[in-house]
């Protein structure tokens, strides 16, 4: 799908390792950035997973999706992107859940490309994933991104948190992550793993759109009342039985 420019503002952090983003900057002239966002809710984390090719990364690629050579980019063209990413990303990156590993798919792929122009530059590609989870209101989810993009440039991963949820546990590879945002030039601690453990109450938002289905209402025991009846069954019968007997004597 095509859509107008949604370009993202990025964070900025010198540092080799993660830091708290301060400045401010648009997509870059030479290379690949990635953001991801991880937004615990009620029933589920939603999985944000964004790729910004910078002006000179993004004309070349533009350059190879020009299939027909018409100096345009169709639909069809810019959507052989997202299926690239869609099949790249998910085969490089691992999600657990509570110790187990956690099945997924992305729900939502979508290419930015701000002009159809092929003598253009910078093109964005978001995907988006809807991961359950069930069984409690506290859960632990681990994320490993073994993704290698040509021209890395930076890359940013952002907790975001709402009514009803709060962020116990952090950890970027082996370090604690210290505040909700991070950034990074390079590969950086991905490959090692991202832990996120938290906790929810009722507040927690549970989007009601058939994604992630609620937890069966435990089934009420029954036992008694059909014990209850088979007794008062059988009082009824010991009761007819001895009149019958009297009414023979």
């Amino acid at each position: 799908m095509i859509r107008g420019a949604r370009w993202l503002v990025v964070a900025v952090a010198l540092a080799a390792t993660p830091s708290i983003s301060r400045g401010h900057s648009p997509p870059s002239e030479t290379t690949v950035d990635r953001y991801l966002k991880l937004t615990p809710m009620g029933d589920r984390v939603r999985l944000a997973y964004t790729v910004v090719f910078g002006e000179r990364p993004g004309a070349r690629v533009r350059q190879r999706l020009d299939r027909d050579r018409d100096g345009r980019l169709s639909a069809s063209e810019a959507d052989a992107l997202g299926r690239e990413l869609d099949r790249d990303v998910a085969a490089a990156l691992r999600l657990g859940l509570d110790g187990r590993p956690l099945p997924w798919t992305w729900a939502r792929v979508d290419v930015g490309l701000g002009t159809d122009r092929v003598a253009a530059g910078a093109l964005s590609v978001d995907l988006i994933a809807w991961l359950c989870t069930s069984g409690g209101d506290a859960h632990e989810l681990t994320l490993r991104d073994d993704l290698r993009l040509p021209d890395l440039g930076i890359t940013e991963v952002t907790i975001e948190t709402g009514p009803g949820v709060t962020i116990e546990r952090r950890l970027l590879g082996a370090d604690p992550m210290p505040e909700l945002v991070a950034s990074w030039t390079g590969a950086g601690p991905l490959p090692a793993g991202l832990t996120l453990g938290y906790r929810t109450t009722a507040d927690a938002s549970r989007p009601r759109d058939g994604r992630c289905a609620a937890e069966p209402a435990p089934r009420k025991r029954r036992w008694p009342l059909v014990a209850l009846g088979g007794g008062a069954a059988g009082a009824m019968i010991a009761i007819a039985v001895r009149r019958r007997r009297r009414r023979r004597r």
